[in-house]
């Protein structure tokens, strides 16, 4: 059997084009075990109907494993309903009145999930979407498109059920309003998901806790307000958006307890009508102190600003030239810019924070890192990628796999910890979980000492 070098999510796929001297569409493919090639014909060339028939092609003929498939139907059955509105207008009033409730991660998985629907079958009627067309789409899911605009990466198994779970909500919601027929929503929802080892779609990566040493030398190079909310996370085991979104308006003391405790309005379950209370112990009270002194309760706790201010403060600490040469403080400010540092971090800019600071802690190997041109001047990270080989690239991308993590890690750290102190039920009770299944399967980790000592024992 051939050993496939080509990834599936690099892979060119075969090309959308004119046919010479016609006016229709064309695409050619090639068996990958016969290596016999067809075309298909799609129609009208740079029609919606065309493109629409070239990506369902490629689904089909990547779920057969690169076989050559029958051309899928190109237009709505002659015996089944014509009329009603197309799916481009399903999407389009989903996202105008329902996408945009949702919190900003959720609402780039559902604008992702909807670009790809569209751009499959935007013009196919709802009453003629079924299972067999749900199905090519999830097959396009897992097979990814390198030479998409943005490009989509292979998306996990997991990730491609949520989606498909996506397409289904979709549908429910336009029988509420009178778009879709119910028997097509029920449709959908009859198609079973992915199961691992049953599947082609590749296992997403375990999100796991911080490994200490990343941690400890990681520390040394962040900024207070990013050291403080890393600290924060660690002892309450909260979110990163719960944490980066504090204000002091939003933490009280509470006369039950005596602690500290934030009741957020914006969380992740909160459209589901739940409550999320973060407590914060003498610690972590400790680590909230300065930043609720003298801080109007109204602004956000950690700011970018402060931090940005905090590091041109060391610069001038550490600086090497007389005062009396070179730029003053304050003489080079633009007063315009166009990158400002904000008064609230965000989660990314709080992830970027802690790989910035990653970096400092654990630099690439020299030939990985940008180089000095002579002129005191530092070659860009752009200029350093457009540099490097594929070679060097790959080991710069595994470098930084190694010795960088995210915030979202600090939460597994935090559970795993309670866990392993004072049990799972706490550890459930304290993310915020309302089983404590999804903090077994997900966040805690086992303590694998304790199986070390029994098998010492009984083995």
């Amino acid at each position: 059997m051939a050993v496939q070098t080509t990834p599936k999510s690099t892979r060119k796929p075969p090309a959308y084009r004119q046919r010479k001297g016609y006016t229709q569409a064309i695409v050619t493919l090639t068996d990958a075990v016969t290596k016999r090639r067809k075309d298909y014909w799609l129609g009208e060339y740079g029609s919606p109907e065309s493109r629409e028939l070239y990506y369902r092609v490629l689904a089909e003929y990547e779920a057969l494993g690169r076989r050559l498939p029958d051309l899928p139907d190109a237009a709505p059955s002659a015996a089944g309903p014509t009329g009603g509105p197309d799916i481009d207008e399903l999407a389009l009033q989903y996202w105008r009145r329902v996408a945009r409730e949702f919190l900003p991660k959720r609402c780039s998985a559902i604008k992702a999930t909807l670009r790809l629907l569209r751009q499959m079958d935007g013009s196919t009627r709802v009453a003629q979407y079924g299972p067999k067309r749900l199905r090519l789409l999830r097959e396009a899911m897992i097979s990814g498109d390198p030479a998409a605009t943005p490009p989509r990466r292979t998306w996990s198994r997991t990730t491609v059920n949520d989606r498909v779970r996506i397409v289904v909500s979709v549908f429910r919601w336009g029988v509420t309003q009178e778009m879709v027929p119910p028997a097509v929503a029920d449709a959908l929802g009859m198609l079973e998901p992915l199961k691992r080892g049953r599947t082609r779609a590749i296992e997403g990566k375990k999100v796991g806790p911080v490994p200490e040493f990343l941690l400890e030398a990681t520390m040394q190079h962040l900024p207070s307000p990013v050291r403080a909310m890393v600290r924060l996370q660690l002892l309450t085991g909260a979110r990163p958006g719960e944490i980066v979104g504090l204000r002091g308006r939003d933490i009280d003391r509470d006369g039950r307890t005596g602690l500290l405790v934030a009741r957020l309005t914006e969380h992740k379950t909160a459209h589901l009508g739940a409550e999320r209370e973060v407590y914060f112990g003498p610690e972590a009270e400790a680590v909230l102190e300065s930043f609720l002194r003298e801080r109007n309760p109204n602004r956000p706790l950690f700011s970018p600003a402060e931090a940005e201010a905090e590091r041109r403060a060391k610069q001038h600490a550490t600086r090497k030239t007389p005062i009396g040469y070179g730029n003053r403080p304050g003489t080079n400010r633009v007063e315009d810019p166009e990158r400002a540092a904000g008064e609230a971090y965000t989660v990314d800019s709080y992830r970027r924070a802690i790989q910035y600071a990653c970096d400092r802690a654990f630099p690439p190997p020299e030939h990985l890192r940008p180089r000095d041109d002579g002129d005191g001047r530092r070659e860009t990270e752009k200029a350093c990628l457009a540099r490097l080989t594929d070679r060097e690239k790959r080991e710069l991308a595994e470098w930084r796999r190694t010795h960088r993590w995210h915030p979202h890690q600090l939460r597994h750290s935090a559970a795993t910890r309670i866990r392993r102190e004072f049990g799972l039920e706490a550890a459930q009770l304290v993310l915020g979980h309302s089983s404590a299944v999804i903090t077994d399967a997900v966040y805690a980790e086992r303590d694998q000492s304790k199986v070390v000592e029994v098998i010492r024992r009984v083995g």
